[in-house]
């Protein structure tokens, strides 16, 4: 594709992992990482194949007739184990490295993994800025965080995630020097190792061939400017989203928004652009979160919940350029004792909804008064705000660079109805935690601790500074 360069580093599909490590508590099956199998019986000793003939050439004739058959269950290879049995242990595994392990038990074990399709698809991973993460288990605990492996045209001690779709994870590399904005964007699959990279985002351009235009917010004031080619452009991307993967081709469109020096930009690109599309304006300066729907990007206001509709042509000249902006005011809720709000977008089958933490006066999750989860009427003026309390089973999971919900009811042991917040901190309290960590079950409107277990090391660079994380949804 012109303007990206796809590279591919060879490494097993399975697992973005690099040291393997024992199955979890809360795998449906253990074993599969190269053990000794489990016992079919509590009390039997486990042995391993060739050792278990031999306690068997040894035991006396009157040995119960139960340790025989389980010594001789144990004496089979593993790749004598039923593909049907395999096929219902694949099922049941909810993580995705659970999963790579049973594929790399043997061949036998892959190829029964793969009768049993589809799959539901495994839960999420929470990806930190440095490209460590942590997997999400049925009980809501995060494991242990470990790194992911990076190609080495990406790999970087500076480099930072910045957002995720399906299978995909965006991440960014600094220039060396405080003021200088992004050096490196790129696009990596950590299961396919395959690696898109984007046009720098700071760089100077051709700015012969620079296009603009000014559009004016129809319903507000001020304009957008929007550049493709810009002489000079330096950014700094906090957030960047897809509206579809990658391996779609020129359908795939990337947005990012960029914080530097207390001043905001939204760059929009496309494969075959050699540059960003640079977008200015009062809209996009203060902004609380962003999303794609229904072919249009929608910002939302950090300070009114004002929501901005941006439409977006491409030229085959000029590349993706932002055609029209509107603003649609909303009627924000009225929580009593509330003072303060932090808003989300998330789309749940096919409907716009916004999420908000109505704060009521503290220091943290405990102080929030309520979370509010509206669905929104976009064809009426003012935005219709529609309260729900059910999500149908499904749970949403929150963090400053990616938002989606997720078909919790095709597990068994994760519990629907619940929003995971791991989002930043409201209050900016002195000596506070960085980020809000907790479940908020909207079935009963409780609020519980989630990733208790996540040091606060995992959520601050070096320097001090909090580092954004994403949840990365696998699709097996």
């Amino acid at each position: 594709m012109e303007g990206a360069r796809v590279t591919q580093t060879p490494m097993p599909q399975d697992t973005p992992t690099s040291p393997r490590r024992p199955p979890t508590a809360t795998a449906s099956f253990t074993g599969v990482s190269g053990q000794s199998p489990p016992s079919l019986f509590p009390h039997t000793p486990v042995v391993a194949g060739g050792r278990a003939g031999k306690v068997l050439d040894e035991m006396p004739p009157d040995t119960p007739r139960l340790v025989v058959a389980s010594l001789e269950l144990q004496r089979r290879s593993w790749a004598d184990v039923p593909p049907d049995i395999l096929g219902i242990v694949a099922g049941r595994l909810p993580c995705v490295e659970d999963r790579a392990r049973m594929r790399s038990v043997c061949a036998a074990w892959r190829a029964a993994a793969r009768l049993h399709r589809p799959l539901p698809p495994p839960l999420p991973l929470l990806v930190h800025a440095d490209f460590a993460f942590s997997s999400f288990s049925p009980d809501g605990v995060t494991t242990g965080t470990r790194r992911i492996p990076l190609p080495e045209d990406v790999a970087a001690d500076d480099v930072r995630c910045v957002g995720s779709f399906e299978g995909w994870l965006a991440g960014v590399r600094p220039n060396q020097g405080r003021y200088f904005g992004d050096a490196q964007c790129f696009l990596m699959n950590p299961f396919s190792r395959d690696v898109l990279h984007l046009p720098p985002p700071s760089a100077s351009s051709h700015f012969v061939d620079a296009h603009s235009r000014s559009l004016p917010i129809i319903g507000g004031s001020g304009v957008v400017e929007c550049t493709i080619n810009a002489p000079q452009y330096v950014m700094s991307f906090c957030k960047v989203i897809l509206s579809s993967s990658p391996d779609s081709g020129s359908k795939c469109i990337v947005a990012a928004f960029s914080v530097h020096r207390n001043g905001a930009k939204l760059a929009l690109w496309r494969p075959g652009m050699t540059s960003w599309c640079v977008c200015l304006g009062g809209c996009i300066s203060k902004f609380s979160d962003i999303t794609f729907y229904q072919g249009k990007i929608y910002v939302l206001s950090e300070l009114t919940t004002n929501l901005f509709v941006i439409e977006i042509t491409d030229d085959d000249d000029s590349g993706l350029m932002a055609s029209r902006v509107e603003r649609c005011v909303a009627e924000r809720p009225e929580i009593k004792g509330s003072y303060t709000q932090r808003w989300n977008l998330v789309e749940w089958h096919g409907k716009l909804l916004f999420i908000a933490r109505h704060l009521g006066g503290g220091e943290g999750w405990h102080d929030i008064c309520k979370v509010g989860v509206y669905m929104v009427d976009l064809s009426t003026k003012p935005l219709q705000f529609t309260e729900i309390n059910t999500l149908d089973g499904d749970c949403i999971f929150i963090s400053p660079c990616s938002s989606k919900s997720f078909h919790a009811s095709e597990y068994d042991r994760v519990e629907g109805n619940v929003i995971y917040f791991i989002d930043g901190y409201l209050c900016h309290a002195k000596n506070g935690p960085l980020f809000d960590k907790f479940m908020y079950n909207l079935s009963d409107g409780t609020f519980a601790p989630f990733a208790a277990d996540l040091s606060e090391c995992n959520f601050q660079a070096p320097d001090g500074k909090p580092m954004s994380q994403t949840w990365l949804f696998p699709s097996e």
